[in-house]
């Protein structure tokens, strides 16, 4: 690995560990971040373009357009946020191609897309462990009447959706109040997006569960921001490249 190559590395994954820190605590990634990766990033492109010629530019050119397009689909079609697709466009153009691992066959993705694939593989293991931490909380009798919840989504007592609030979490269903022929009930209807806790909703589940019309817990999911699996799938292309592709070589092999 060249000093440049090296430089490219630490700064992306101290920029990567950074906004994961601040898309944990608030949620946002300030664009301070990004224009940073950008001064920074445009004149070491420059830099190593002047000493690798056109084979670095024809790299970093496909890194790019490559990996810009596939981003602005991805957040088009709101798979992740603004702040991961800039986050990726800023690893294209510190990093066209992998500096460290040496495939045994070739990638024909540019490491930024490689490091999105990662991450999405890695964002899978999210459903087996709420799966297992459910298996370990819940009675059988819950796990066999909410097979499906299990895997995105575990209950929490409506007493502590307050801290739930502060850490993104989000209900799995929405209360209302409906007219039936025994009286008012409250109907559940599911919203696997996810929907918003705040101080209101939290004020109508406890009125609900204090006049006896839901329990005392409801199904929620993490609101796990997407910059951790991005970030989680950079290092893992560092030191093992394409884990996609990893698995079906796997899968061949057998």
């Amino acid at each position: 690995m060249t000093p440049t190559e090296l430089f490219s590395v630490g700064f992306c994954a101290a920029i990567l560990l950074y906004a994961c820190y601040s898309d944990l605590k608030t949620r946002t990634v300030s664009n301070k971040l990004w224009l940073l990766l950008l001064v920074v990033g445009l004149p070491l492109a420059l830099y190593n373009w002047y000493l690798s010629g056109l084979s670095f530019l024809i790299s970093l050119g496909y890194s790019i357009v490559f990996t810009t397009l596939l981003a602005y689909l991805f957040f088009h079609l709101n798979l992740f946020g603004g702040a991961d697709a800039k986050a990726l466009i800023g690893i294209a153009l510190f990093i066209p191609t992998n500096p460290l691992f040496d495939a045994p066959f070739p990638d024909p993705f540019p490491f930024a897309i490689t490091t999105l694939f990662n991450g999405a593989i890695i964002s899978l293991l999210v459903f087996p462990v709420m799966f297992l931490y459910n298996a370990v909380k819940l009675p059988p009798s819950e796990l066999r009447a909410h097979p499906g919840l299990t895997f995105v989504g575990y209950k929490r007592r409506i007493d502590t959706l307050a801290s739930a609030k502060r850490t993104f979490q989000r209900l799995l269903h929405s209360y209302e109040l409906t007219e039936e022929t025994s009286g008012v009930t409250v109907r559940r209807a599911l919203a696997l997006a996810g929907l918003e806790i705040d101080d209101d909703v939290i004020t109508e589940l406890k009125t609900y569960h204090e006049q006896g019309k839901i329990g005392d817990a409801v199904w929620v999911t993490p609101g796990l921001p997407y910059m951790l699996f991005i970030t989680t799938g950079f290092f893992f292309a560092l030191f093992a490249g394409n884990l996609p592709f990893r698995i079906i070589m796997a899968l061949l092999s057998l």
